[in-house]
């Protein structure tokens, strides 16, 4: 059986590997160190609330986890609270795919996101991953765009 649950500080070691894995598997080669970079930031921005994450548990192992950065949005029609999540890092281990994990991670943050009043997630989805998004209710858009600073 599997079980979601909201991640707490002392998971910050599972979700950093589970994000390592998820970066490493869209391609990106991590620097010496990034994991304990990566680890610390976790940490402070669980504790600060700067980051909510939930794990999932099978037989009692994680085998997936799925994060939302919240934050502030000046309000509107589509923002009446002004509160919003961007959600980032829905991941579940491969040998624990296509076994319903992700829709129960998907289905914990937004009955969290409607608990405490977010007006709406936003993500950038992988081609892999859209039909998921897509079966949960999600919409592309296409008014996004960015400029790179790094």
């Amino acid at each position: 059986m599997t079980r979601v649950r909201l991640a707490v500080q002392s998971d910050a070691g599972a979700l950093t590997e589970l994000r390592c894995a998820f970066l490493e598997e869209m391609g990106q080669r991590l620097p010496d160190g990034f994991s304990d970079h990566l680890r610390d930031w976790i940490e402070t921005a669980l504790q600060a609330g700067r980051l909510h994450a939930w794990l999932a548990e099978h037989e009692g192992r994680v085998v997936g986890s799925a994060a939302v950065n919240p934050y502030p949005h000046m309000p509107s029609a589509n923002y009446p609270t002004g509160q919003g999540w961007y959600l980032l890092n829905v991941y579940v281990k491969p040998a624990q795919r296509q076994g319903g994990i992700g829709t129960a991670l998907l289905a914990a943050v937004g009955s969290a996101a409607r608990e405490q009043g977010v007006d709406a997630l936003t993500l950038h989805a992988n081609a892999r991953a859209r039909a998921l998004y897509e079966r949960h209710g999600f919409k592309s858009s296409s008014d996004a765009m960015k400029l790179g600073l790094a």
